[in-house]
């Protein structure tokens, strides 16, 4: 056995050791179940092992209902504070499908229409002229089918934002896509997003861990973003974006008076252009401009919602059939029509189509429902639900392997394969 192989077997044994610490909490009953077998618990932290992946939080639905949620291994590998049911993480993509919940009620007031053209309301300042931009509709960005880009690679200077393709036509994924229906909704409420957010879904659903944004007052229930080193040895990364980046914006907000919990996404831009410049050695060279870009902002529909995975498996019990629902919810129509296939992909195993904000996978007896979600390297997670079934499972990472482990980790627990998931 070479030293590298020792090195790397110590380091799963301390792994191990170190989820362990905290195995009575994780047995603990919680909401209308007993949690996780032995066997599951055993399960799950072999497979952080083996995958070097430092922490994760779970949560499961049954009959759709929250049945148990815990947290395993560890927040910060270097000083070992365990996960727990408490710990946040960074949802990242799996923001879009809570923002569509709130354009999908604002279309059942017909404070929006799901075909009214997003220039209707906002032009985006650097939107380049051309008529398929014309012809985005908010049935576009809740299903992908903008044609404009992720985020832009802004290579050689600022992109103009542009549509690749006439709208509905085609798809492409898109955060630049919701990050201008964004706009659009605090034009309308007149409300920041943060604040939209709490006032129609988090406050009346009683998700009280979601937030749209880094507050500094909850910076310490967050996880570290953490990778495997040359030696297969995990580490916290050298770079925390959001414990660098933040702090410099929260500057801002005090010299204004003004929490950024309420700000919009004009303040964001205002803010940015006045705070502190960066020093660290990753982020010191980057042109000002960048940071005043959507796929920089840190209050952001497309990925900046920070919870626990058991407040977003509750949101996930909101998609499930044969609930009744509290007059702030959504309409049937409306919940049907977010998990109705409305644009479909090609992939190898088959279709997967797209709903209004979610994943969709023809099962035999339905569909299941799913959003993936990755900030940087190593804030990765997963929310799939089942509508046939009424099982739902979220899991959130905080380590480079995390696509990995949630794959073996959701087929093992949901019991099933799902496409969406295991592509």
């Amino acid at each position: 056995m070479t030293m590298n192989s020792d090195r790397r077997n110590l380091m799963k044994a301390g792994l191990a050791a170190t989820a362990m610490i905290t195995l009575p909490a994780y047995v603990t009953p919680t909401i209308g179940s007993q949690g996780p077998s032995v066997s599951q618990v055993k399960m799950i932290l072999a497979k952080l092992a083996e995958y070097q992946v430092p922490g994760a939080g779970i949560a499961f639905v049954e009959n759709g209902r929250l049945a148990w949620e815990q947290g395993f291994g560890a927040k910060n590998w270097t000083t070992g504070d365990p996960v727990t049911r408490q710990t946040l993480f960074q949802a990242a993509s799996l923001s879009k499908p809570a923002f569509a919940y709130v354009v999908m009620q604002a279309i059942d007031k017909n404070e929006i229409g799901l075909d009214d053209k997003l220039t209707k309301y906002l032009r985006p300042v650097d939107l380049k002229p051309h008529r398929w931009s014309e012809q985005i509709t908010v049935r576009d960005v809740l299903q992908h089918t903008t044609g404009l880009p992720n985020w832009r690679e802004d290579a050689d200077g600022p992109d103009p934002l542009t549509s690749a393709f006439q709208p509905g036509t085609d798809s492409t994924y898109s955060g630049e896509a919701f990050h201008w229906l964004q706009r659009v909704m605090e034009q309308i409420t007149g409300l920041g997003l943060d604040a939209m957010m709490r006032e129609r879904l988090f406050q009346p659903a009683g998700l009280e861990d979601m937030r749209m944004l880094w507050e500094p007052g909850r910076d310490s229930r967050e996880v570290y973003g953490h990778k495997v080193d040359a030696e297969g040895a995990i580490i916290v990364d050298d770079l925390q974006f959001i414990r660098e980046h933040g702090p410099r914006l929260e500057e801002v907000a005090q010299r204004w008076g003004r929490p950024m919990n309420i700000w919009t996404a004009q303040d964001h831009v205002r803010a940015v252009a006045s705070m502190r410049p960066h020093t660290h050695s990753r982020l010191k060279d980057r042109p000002a401009w960048r940071w005043g870009r959507p796929g920089a902002f840190i209050i952001d529909s497309a990925s900046s919602l920070r919870c626990t995975a058991g407040d977003y498996a509750r949101f996930l019990c909101l998609m499930m059939p044969g609930r009744k629902r509290a007059p702030w919810e959504i309409t049937e129509q409306s919940r049907q029509a977010m998990l109705t296939p409305q644009f479909e992909l090609e992939i190898e195993q088959g279709r997967l189509p797209r709903g209004f904000g979610w994943g969709l996978e023809k099962r035999d007896n339905g569909v299941a429902y799913y959003h993936w979600g990755k900030n940087g390297p190593s804030h990765i997670s997963v929310a799939l639900g089942d509508a046939t079934t009424r099982k739902a499972i979220v899991i959130m990472t905080n380590g480079s392997n995390g696509n990995a482990l949630i794959k073996d980790l959701v087929t093992s627990l949901m019991g099933e394969e799902y496409i969406g998931i295991i592509t």
